[in-house]
């Protein structure tokens, strides 16, 4: 089962990557199983992350595990504009499974768009070194962008 995945994918990036084309070619998927293909899109969305084009998600509110929804690396979080949400980066949840145990490591942060009229009261970004295994949970959505670094304060 992972042998015509692997090709196809293989036969797919190959494809993708060569110079001078214009589109990619049409891959007939009939053939292959819920799982072939479930494999596929997950190997696929890890060759789109990986991109140098990739530049910015919005993940919308909810329950995330880093390593599955979102990938693992350095990330800056920034809310949408105008509003502002809570956020948490956890290490453990709950048996009930959507809520952060305080018995791992956790991180809670309420992030505020420069937009909105209480900038002044908050965060406006954060970023994470975000690790497999771990969970992202936030109740608005949120902009994920790969980290670039410190700002430049101004020093001379």
């Amino acid at each position: 089962m992972k042998k015509p995945v692997a090709l196809l994918l293989s036969v797919l990036l190959l494809c993708l990557s060569a110079a001078g084309i214009a589109e990619a070619p049409i891959i007939d998927l009939a053939g292959l199983s819920f799982d072939q293909l479930v494999a596929l899109r997950e190997q696929l969305n890890l060759a789109i992350w990986n991109s140098r084009e990739w530049q910015e998600v919005t993940v919308p509110a909810g329950f995330w595990t880093i390593g599955e929804d979102i990938p693992e690396g350095h990330w800056t979080i920034t809310p949408m504009d105008n509003r502002f949400t809570h956020i948490t980066y956890c290490e453990k949840v709950k048996e009930s499974g959507k809520k952060y145990s305080p018995a791992g490591k956790h991180f809670t942060y309420l992030l505020i768009s420069k937009t909105h009229a209480q900038h002044d009261d908050g965060l406006n970004a954060i970023d994470f070194d975000m690790v497999s295994g771990w969970h992202f949970i936030n109740e608005d959505s949120v902009t994920f962008t790969p980290y670039v670094g410190k700002p430049d304060l101004g020093f001379k």
